[in-house]
């Protein structure tokens, strides 16, 4: 098993850009979740839209949350256990 979660570790972390890349585009889809829910308040009538829209806009903010949080977790976390598991010569 550690091995495994070793060669795993080693692949998603290999990548520096790929994972900062992933982390910002997580975050602007967050982003754009947000503004879909602030503008839906403002702009839409309460009705069963404005909430169908309201939940389009929170699962972006999910979707876009787990995205980052994948990417944040390559930059650094995944790092630290790589250290921590690999083993010494």
């Amino acid at each position: 098993m550690r091995p495994v979660l070793v060669e795993w570790l080693r692949r998603r972390t290999e990548s520096p850009r790929q994972a900062l890349k992933q982390f910002t585009t997580g975050g602007f889809i967050f982003c754009a979740g947000m503004m879909i829910i602030v503008f839906t308040d403002k702009l839409v009538a309460p009705s069963m839209t404005q909430e169908a829209i309201s939940l389009f806009g929170l699962l972006l903010i999910v979707a876009g949350g787990l995205y980052a949080l994948g990417g944040y977790l390559a930059l650094s976390v995944f790092r630290v256990l790589l250290f921590i598991l690999e083993p010494r010569p």
